[in-house]
């Protein structure tokens, strides 16, 4: 399982582990905003909304995919 810890843009802050990495998801682009689902925990997070993300104790900054 991957312990996940997503910042959003609003201050928002989820956390939820699942067994999918997420270098392993197709992200969905729709024209300005960049959805993943980590479907064995049915959630969806706007990639294009989040400012940091923390995956296995390892923090990161999201590449916003906006235009």
């Amino acid at each position: 399982m991957h312990k996940y810890k997503f910042l959003t843009n609003c201050g928002v802050n989820l956390k939820f582990e699942s067994k999918f990495h997420i270098d392993d998801l197709t992200p969905v682009v729709f024209t300005n905003a960049v959805f993943v689902r980590f479907e064995d925990v049915e959630i969806v997070v706007k990639l294009t909304e989040i400012m940091n993300a923390e995956v296995n104790g390892v923090e990161y900054q999201i590449k916003s995919y906006a235009v």
